[in-house]
């Protein structure tokens, strides 16, 4: 996916979610970047494999500036199947204000049980490498770092582990 593919799909989903702030935010929108450069990408690896429509990606942004309108925005990031893995990229740059300085904050994963994504982790898009281990379940999904705690956890719903791996 080349950063016009990224900005097709991204661009529409920053602007339809940048209402999606922690403060009191009016009118404000946060100015989407027209030439992201600073792109990452990530592959995720579902055992058992999951479609993509069965996963989200959300990127959630800070203002780095107290100047800001906002504290936070996020935007939602389309994974595609490519072989078994899941692949997405991000625009770390994606936004441009420069009355808040802007900066890729968290990468939350989550995987659909039922009507909801309740099963969630988060990781900093600074990673190169994380496992979780999550347990489905439409009321109380779970995703925890080692597998032992995740089959001692409480919950009935089928076990998956999830890798998430900074670039392809």
């Amino acid at each position: 996916m080349g950063p016009r593919a990224l900005l097709a799909g991204v661009l529409p989903a920053a602007l339809a979610l940048g209402g999606c702030v922690t403060a009191p935010a009016g009118d404000y929108q946060p100015s989407p970047n027209p030439a992201p450069r600073d792109l990452r990408a990530y592959q995720l690896r579902i055992d058992p494999p999951l479609p993509p429509e069965q996963v989200r990606v959300e990127v959630v942004y800070r203002a780095g500036k107290p100047e800001c309108p906002v504290t936070q925005a996020g935007t939602l990031v389309t994974p595609e199947r490519r072989g078994q893995s899941l692949v997405f990229r991000v625009a770390l740059d994606l936004f441009n204000d420069p009355r808040c300085g802007w900066q890729a904050n968290q990468l939350f994963i989550a995987l659909r049980a039922g009507d909801n994504y309740l099963t969630r982790f988060s990781v900093p898009p600074s990673v190169d490498q994380q496992v979780r281990w999550c347990r489905l379940n439409p009321q109380h999904g779970t995703c925890l770092a080692r597998e032992s705690d995740i089959l001692r956890y409480r919950v009935p719903g089928e076990v998956y582990r999830v890798v998430i791996t900074r670039g392809q």
